[in-house]
């Protein structure tokens, strides 16, 4: 932990153990099972298995006993996965939103530049485009992306940050990323009087 390399070392080394068990099911011809981890992910540590209910039953004899597991599925139709939670609906469908852990802390957290610090304006504000950007694709649904641009906006008005200029940074980002709000059906006014409906219409 702390060195450069730390990433990916951790990728290799559990990778060796995720290639030596498929290699394993594969000598033995059981094809069918190797395929039901065609849908198992892993970012460092984080492992996400879709549409594999015994992926559990498989994890000692593919990680390290060393290794400690801990299981954060919600629910068999829910968990979260880095920053995404995912959900299927009663349509089958995968919905993903935003997940931050930090949400569940019981005490406020100290994030995003305060404009009373000795830092320039523009790179500031581009944090609040580059959190739109964010929200964006980690949500399927408007709600959820408009929720969470809330707090951000809110968070970011008690910051120093000034309504217009924000105002001024959301056009920013629906003009250079509307391809990624498309599928909200909405405009941008609606959007803005969404996230400033107690400021002037400026």
């Amino acid at each position: 932990m702390g060195t450069n390399c730390a990433p990916l070392f951790a990728d290799l080394f559990l990778y060796s153990y995720e290639a030596d068990f498929l290699d394993g099911l594969l000598k033995k011809k059981e094809k069918t099972l190797a395929r039901t981890f065609n849908f198992s992910f892993r970012y460092i540590d984080d492992v996400l298995s879709l549409n594999n209910p015994r992926f559990g039953d498989f994890l000692h004899l593919i990680y390290p006993i060393e290794l400690e597991i801990k299981d954060t599925t919600d629910t068999v139709k829910s968990a979260s996965y880095l920053d995404l939670y995912l959900e299927i609906d009663t349509r089958g469908r995968l919905n993903t939103k935003l997940y931050d852990k930090r949400d569940d802390f019981d005490f406020p957290i100290v994030n995003f530049p305060f404009l009373s610090g000795n830092i320039p304006e523009a790179p500031a504000y581009g944090v609040y485009i580059s959190q739109l950007i964010r929200y964006s694709r980690a949500c399927e649904v408007y709600n959820d992306f408009i929720d969470r641009a809330r707090l951000l906006t809110e968070k970011l008005l008690k910051q120093g940050y000034v309504a217009p200029k924000l105002k001024s940074s959301l056009l920013k980002f629906y003009g250079r990323h509307h391809d990624l709000v498309d599928r909200y059906n909405q405009t941008v006014s609606q959007m803005k009087l969404d996230l400033f409906p107690d400021v002037s219409s400026s």
